[in-house]
């Protein structure tokens, strides 16, 4: 969890309450509204909310002022988790049933896709370079999910510059889009926004770097339980890259958590010239700490 500001805390917690507590829309089919609220109901990190609010803040604009957009994103990584589950066939999310194998594929598909309805319905408010800038970041991450799955099935190598394609669109996208997206609805000057979204792409890289240093790891005080699905199921994952080119485990996790460390230190870089930067920095360091990682080592 990211230490952020107590106007965001608020922020974050008025998020925490819409997505299961205000959707607005009435079902008429119980089993889509089951399926829809399935995962809504276990609040997950919620990173892509909070970087919302940090990149509003380091600007100095009101984080309560872009909830619905925050709770919009959300929304929108949500349905992207209910699709991937179906394509790697995964049972468990946050340690519950998968949408698709409580409530079958054809409910977990609508499901999905009904997240993406509602994150469409309450973006447009914000105006439409903010529902430009989404959708785009929804199409990259179907382009990376695509290529995943075209990893796993060994129709594309998995190396390093695969990798990073595949984490810049599937991950990095939208974790961009969430660090900007308030910059981009105040209509804010390109250096302003590009800087942000640069940013936000690189430590969208580092977060995956981070998640499949995690996975590799298999720490339940980090989150993961033991045991590597990822290296079972060819799945794109940064320490079997580094090991395929000749590293020992180790090693590979080493280097995993230094090119996580350059791409934190290059994303500050660019937000060096923001007036917030010492509570920007504060944040990432806290999350992306390298001593974490090592201590279970």
């Amino acid at each position: 969890m990211l230490h952020i500001s107590e106007n965001s805390m608020v922020a974050l917690q008025e998020v925490k309450s819409d997505l299961s507590g205000k959707f607005y829309w009435k079902f008429s089919s119980p089993n889509l509204e089951r399926s829809t609220f399935h995962l809504l109901n276990i609040n997950g990190k919620l990173l892509r909310p909070t970087l919302v609010f940090v990149g509003a803040e380091s600007v100095g604009l009101n984080s309560l002022k872009f909830v619905n957009l925050a709770t919009a994103i959300e929304y929108l990584h949500i349905s992207s988790l209910i699709h991937d589950d179906i394509i790697d066939k995964d049972d468990m999310r946050r340690g519950i049933e998968t949408v698709h194998k409580k409530y079958g594929i054809e409910n977990a598909i609508l499901a999905g896709d009904a997240l993406i309805a509602r994150a469409v319905s309450l973006s447009s408010v914000y105006g439409e370079n903010v529902v430009k800038k989404i959708a785009e970041a929804a199409f990259q991450m179907c382009d990376g999910e695509s290529m995943d799955f075209c990893t796993q099935r060994r129709n594309v190598e998995m190396n390093l510059d695969n990798y990073l394609e595949i984490a810049r669109k599937k991950t990095a996208s939208l974790i961009s889009t969430s660090i900007s997206i308030a910059a981009i609805s105040e209509k804010m000057d390109e250096n302003i926004t590009g800087r942000l979204a640069r940013a936000g792409e690189m430590l969208g890289i580092a977060f995956q770097v981070r998640d499949d240093v995690i996975n590799s790891i298999g720490s339940f005080e980090l989150g993961k339980r033991p045991g590597n699905d990822d290296k079972k199921f060819n799945r794109p994952n940064i320490v079997s890259v580094m090991e395929n080119g000749g590293e020992s485990k180790k090693d590979a996790i080493e280097k995993s958590i230094n090119l996580m460390s350059s791409n934190v230190r290059n994303a500050i870089q660019e937000l060096s010239e923001f007036e917030k930067i010492n509570y920007i920095k504060k944040i990432i360091a806290a999350y992306f700490s390298e001593e974490d990682l090592r201590k279970y080592l």
